[in-house]
C-alpha cells in the first residue's frame, strides 16, 4: 500500500527544509542554531517514542482486561453449571454423592477436606434455604478458561474464595502480591514487572494482566487474572528507540557536515544539499504515514475484533458445552449444536491468529495440500453463494504440492475473494475458484462474470476502508486484511479485470512448501 504525500503537505516541509538551510555570509551563527535545533528535534522524537510506547503499552493492557472479563463470564457460566450439578447430587441420599467428573457434594457441616491441587472448596446454596459444600476437579472449573492460555505468552490464574493467592489451570497454587493488591483494589489491569512475570513461568520481561472480580454471594468474590508477556512488544519498541537513535546520529552528522562545508563552498553545493535534505524528509515521512497506516489498521482491527467478539464469545462456548449433554436424546439437535460450537471455537481461532499479526507475529505454519485449503473456503461460503443464487464451482489440481501456511488465515483470505466476487454477481452468474500451479509455485484464482472492476479502482482495492460498493454494503477491509495475510506468507495479491468478457479475476499466489533433503 503506498501513500503520498499530499501537495500541500509537500510543500511545507519544502518551505521548512529551505528556511533551516543556512546563508552563506552567516554560516557560523546558523551552525549554532542548527546544533539547538537538531538537539531539541532528538529530545523531541524520543519524548514521542516513549509517549508512543507508553500508549501502546496502555492499549495492551487493556486489551487483556477485555479477555479478563471475557474469561470471567466464562467463569460465571462454569460456577453455575457446577452449583445446577451439586444441588441435583444434593437431592440423593445418602450423603456424600459424587457424579462421574468427580464433583463431591456433602453437607455444609461435614467434614470434607478443604481443596488440594486437583480440586476446589466451593460452597452451594440451595434455593429454600442452606446449603451444600461441593469438592469440584479444578479441570471441570478451568475448562473454558484454557481456551484463553498460550504456553510462554499468556497465562490465566483464578482467585478462589478462602484460598490464598491464585489457582493456575493445573490446579498448583501461585502467589502473586502485585496481582492480590490489584485485585483487592478491584483495578482492571496490573504491571508486572520482569522477576514477577518469570515468577509465574513467563519470559523475565514486562507482563501486563488484565483483571476481573466475581461476585457469587460468596464472603469474598473470585476473581479470574489473564497475565500476558510484552516481550515482543518491548522488543519491538527497543529496536525501533535503536533505529531511532541510530538515524537521528547519521542524519545529524549529515547535517553537520553540509552545514561546515556551507560557509566555504559554493552556492551550487548549499543548493545539492538543499535538494538533498528535501528528498531525505519527503522519504522518511512517506515511510512513517505508510507505517503508521499499516499498524493503525491491523491495530484496530485486531483490538476491535477481540473486544466485541471475544466476550460474547465465550459465552456462546460456554452454554453451548453446558447444552451439549442435555442433547443426547435429540441427534438432530446434537450435531447442529456441535456444528455451532466448532465454528464458534473457529472464530475464536481466527480472532487469535489476526491479532497475532497486528502485533507483527509470524503466521503459524503447517504444511497442507492447496486442495484442501479451497474446499475448506468454498465450504464456509457454499450458503452466501446458494442465497445469492449465484453458481460456485472448484477446479483443483490434485497433484499440487502441498504449501506453506496457517490454515485459518489463508482460507479467510480467500473466503474475502469469494465473497467478494459473488457480490458482484447478479442471480444466475458464476464464480469460478481454479487452482492450479508447477512445482514451485501455486495460484488460487478467483474468476467472476459480474461487472467487472476499473483499473485505477483494481490499484486501490486493497487500502483499507476503499471500496467500491454502495453505502452500507461494505466496510473496505475485507481485501486489505485479505492483502494483509498474503503478504505475511510471503505471497501475492492481484486483481484486474478479465482478459476476455466481464468479470475480474483475483489471484493468490505463494510458494510451495519447502521439502526436505534426503
Amino acid at each position: 500500500m503506498q501513500l503520498v504525500l499530499p501537495a500541500a503537505r509537500r510543500a511545507a516541509i519544502e518551505h521548512a527544509a529551505r528556511a533551516s538551510l543556512p546563508a552563506p555570509a552567516k554560516a557560523t551563527s546558523i551552525l549554532g542554531w542548527m546544533a539547538l535545533a537538531i538537539l531539541a528535534i532528538g529530545i523531541a522524537a524520543l519524548w514521542d517514542e516513549e509517549r508512543e510506547s507508553a500508549a501502546a503499552l496502555h492499549d495492551f493492557a487493556e486489551e487483556q482486561a477485555t479477555f479478563a472479563r471475557g474469561a470471567a463470564a466464562a467463569l460465571v457460566a462454569q460456577l453455575a453449571s457446577v452449583d445446577a450439578t451439586a444441588r441435583a447430587l444434593g437431592g440423593r441420599v445418602p450423603l456424600p454423592a459424587r457424579d462421574a467428573s468427580g464433583l463431591v457434594v456433602d453437607a455444609v457441616d461435614a467434614s470434607l477436606e478443604p481443596g488440594g491441587e486437583d480440586t476446589i472448596a466451593h460452597a452451594v446454596s440451595l434455593p429454600g434455604g442452606g446449603g451444600l459444600r461441593a469438592q469440584v476437579p479444578v479441570a471441570t472449573l478451568v475448562e473454558a478458561l484454557r481456551r484463553v492460555e498460550q504456553p510462554g505468552v499468556v497465562q490465566v490464574l483464578l482467585r478462589v474464595p478462602g484460598e490464598v493467592g491464585f489457582r493456575a489451570t493445573s490446579g498448583a497454587r501461585v502467589r502473586s502480591a502485585p496481582l492480590e493488591a490489584a485485585l483487592a483494589g478491584r483495578e482492571a489491569w496490573a504491571r508486572l514487572e520482569r522477576t514477577e512475570a518469570a515468577a509465574l513461568g513467563l519470559p523475565t520481561r514486562l507482563a501486563i494482566a488484565g483483571l476481573a472480580a466475581v461476585e457469587l454471594g460468596d464472603p469474598a468474590p473470585w476473581g479470574v487474572a489473564v497475565v500476558a508477556t510484552a516481550l515482543r512488544q518491548r522488543d519491538r519498541e527497543t529496536r525501533a528507540t535503536w533505529r531511532l537513535i541510530l538515524s537521528f546520529t547519521a542524519a545529524t552528522g549529515l547535517v553537520l557536515a553540509f552545514g561546515g562545508l556551507a560557509g566555504s563552498k559554493q552556492r551550487k553545493e548549499l543548493e545539492l544539499a538543499r535538494h538533498l535534505a528535501l528528498a531525505e524528509a519527503g522519504r522518511a515521512r512517506d515511510e512513517e504515514l505508510v507505517r503508521a497506516d499499516k499498524l493503525a489498521t491491523l491495530g484496530a482491527l485486531g483490538t476491535g475484533i477481540a473486544h466485541e467478539v471475544s466476550t460474547p464469545l465465550s459465552v456462546i462456548l460456554a452454554l453451548g458445552e453446558q447444552l451439549l449433554p442435555r442433547l443426547d436424546t435429540d441427534p438432530r439437535a446434537h450435531r447442529a449444536l456441535e456444528a455451532i460450537l466448532e465454528q464458534a471455537d473457529r472464530i475464536g481461532r481466527v480472532i487469535r491468529a489476526f491479532l497475532g499479526l497486528a502485533r507483527g507475529g509470524a503466521p503459524s505454519l503447517e504444511h497442507v495440500t492447496p486442495g484442501s485449503v479451497a474446499t475448506a473456503a468454498r465450504d464456509l461460503v457454499e450458503h452466501r453463494f446458494a442465497r445469492a443464487r449465484v453458481k460456485l464451482v472448484l477446479r483443483v489440481d490434485e497433484t499440487l504440492p502441498a504449501i506453506a501456511c496457517d490454515p485459518r488465515l489463508f482460507e479467510q483470505a480467500l473466503v474475502n475473494l469469494l465473497l467478494n466476487a459473488c457480490d458482484a454477481c447478479q442471480p444466475g452468474g458464476q464464480v469460478e475458484l481454479v487452482v492450479s500451479g508447477d512445482r514451485d509455485r501455486v495460484g488460487f484464482i478467483v474468476l467472476d462474470d459480474g461487472a467487472g472492476i476499473a483499473p485505477a479502482d483494481a490499484r486501490r482495492v486493497r487500502e483499507p476502508f476503499f471500496t467500491t460498493k454502495p453505502e452500507g454494503q461494505g466496510s473496505g477491509l475485507g481485501l486489505a486484511i485479505a492483502s494483509e495475510i498474503v503478504k505475511h506468507h510471503h505471497g501475492e495479491l492481484s486483481l484486474s479485470p478479465r482478459a476476455t468478457g466481464p468479470g475480474t479475476r483475483a489471484v493468490i499466489e505463494v510458494d510451495v512448501a519447502e521439502r526436505p533433503h534426503g
